[in-house]
């Protein structure tokens, strides 16, 4: 029987706004019932002399400022509908406070619900404005304290609030800042105050807390106006970057830390094969007594380019010269293809001395691009040409490596000229590759600066030799 008097849901959001507008709805109608009866005696002559004390009209100031307060701009507008029509009323009768108003045109009727009304409504308004500062003081609140360090400040630059973020933050409390300006936070000892106006900024600092550490913080500064564009308050928010200076700097190392073992794997690859082919080389050779001298001579070819490219996967190059690099790599490449690959190195000193780091990834690099050029086009037409020389940039050079083609009429990418490899070992800084197209020959261009290349090395005139 009980399961059959369950409310269902969908009455339950209905029933709880009842529930919450039941106790105002029950003292509205009770303030309307007394202001009825009151004026019942006071516009109608009700009740005789029995409640004689009640018939004044004046009363009613009474009511209208308790609807004004409790019932709201709407409540209250009801009440002086009733109490107009109930006063009207009398009045056309001849009866009540107003009785004698008919002689004066209603002036007297006229001037009493004006002001009525006058009061009501201002009250009603008046605390409704109230209310909502009250909100908006609240929201304002709790938006103060949010979890980046805030501070308020007056139009002199002189704190006046810190919120609690602020305080964990520098470590500072609330009424040790109280009355002086932020530049105290800076960890620069003696920095001049800006003049005033201070301007809305954003900005990288750093700042000392308390204990005298330094930490960076991310820094916004936002003057508040009032009247006439007059700024009277500003409001700063620090950001501490600690944490996310730490998290990029992991981020950096994983990504590096992924790179390495990619080139390592590499090398470890193609190491092994190089050893497998110098293998059967010079056993070919020992069958062969014949033929050791030129099996002998591309056995040396293999293993130089082994020796060049870092292929033992576990050594970094130290002090590689790009002039050499690029040379021996072009040429190791044009005696497998059998093509001449020709190599132009620049008539006076490059500095070509490349950081001992990326002294393998970018001998993988060039490798893949020369061969790249050789199969398409480059081994057909026997014309595969290698230009080194200075970039637009001071300490800059570029690698040009062109054959006879075209790339892609869409315009090429790594992955649609066979160069995914390139695309993965780039370093991050101080490299970049273009694909372009100059006439009948398809060009690749790769341009090197620092922290790729050291800075200060002309070693050309010695790799020439």
């Amino acid at each position: 029987m009980f399961a059959s008097l369950a409310i269902p849901p969908a009455w339950r959001p209905a029933l709880d706004r009842l529930g919450q507008t039941a106790p105002r709805l029950a003292e509205a109608l009770l303030v309307y019932a007394l202001a009825l009866a009151v004026g019942q005696v006071a516009f109608m002559d009700g009740f005789g002399a029995l409640l004689w004390p009640l018939n004044n009209a004046y009363w009613m100031f009474l009511f209208v400022a308790w609807a004004g307060v409790r019932l709201g701009f709407g409540g209250t507008t009801v009440l002086l509908g009733l109490v107009a029509l109930q006063a009207g009323w009398g009045t056309l009768r001849g009866r009540g406070f107003f009785a004698q108003d008919l002689h004066s045109a209603g002036l007297g009727y006229a001037s009493y619900m004006a002001i009525l009304a006058l009061v009501g409504w201002s009250l009603a308004g008046y605390l409704a404005a109230l209310e909502r500062r009250k909100a908006d003081a609240r929201i304002a609140a709790i938006a103060f304290e949010c979890q980046e360090g805030m501070l308020i400040t007056d139009a002199q630059g002189r704190i006046l609030r810190a919120n609690r973020s602020f305080q964990h933050l520098s470590g500072y409390g609330a009424q040790e800042v109280l009355g002086r300006v932020p530049t105290f936070l800076l960890a620069h000892s003696g920095t001049p105050p800006e003049p005033l106006p201070w301007a809305a900024q954003q900005r990288q600092e750093w700042h000392r807390r308390k204990s005298g550490e330094r930490y960076p913080v991310w820094f916004t500064r936002t003057p508040v106006t009032g009247e006439g564009g007059r700024v009277t308050h500003y409001v700063l928010t620090m950001t501490d970057l600690s944490d996310w200076r730490t998290q990029r700097a992991q981020r950096r190392q994983r990504e590096l830390q992924h790179r390495t073992a990619l080139v390592r794997e590499v090398h470890h690859r193609i190491k092994n094969n190089l050893q497998g082919i110098s293998g059967m080389l010079q056993a070919l050779a020992l069958r062969h007594p014949q033929l050791q001298a030129p099996l002998a001579e591309v056995t040396g070819q293999v293993q130089s380019i082994a020796v060049l490219h870092g292929l033992q996967g576990r050594s970094q190059a130290e002090q590689v010269r790009l002039c050499e690099l690029v040379r021996e790599v072009a040429q190791g490449v044009g005696a497998l293809w059998g093509l001449n690959v020709a190599v132009e190195l620049p008539p006076r000193p490059l500095a070509c001395t490349l950081q001992g780091a990326e002294a393998v990834p970018l001998a993988l690099i060039v490798h893949e691009l020369i061969v790249n050029a050789v199969k398409h086009g480059g081994l057909r037409h026997q014309d595969v040409r290698v230009a080194l020389s200075p970039g637009a940039h001071q300490g800059e050079a570029c690698i040009a490596i062109s054959n006879p083609g075209r790339w892609p009429a869409q315009g090429p990418d790594a992955a649609q000229v066979g160069l995914e490899l390139v695309a993965a070992l780039m370093p991050r800084s101080g490299a970049a590759l273009a694909l372009e197209q100059q006439g009948e020959r398809a060009l690749a261009r790769l341009c090197l600066q620092p922290p790729v290349l050291q800075a200060g090395q002309g070693e050309l005139n010695h790799a020439m030799h």
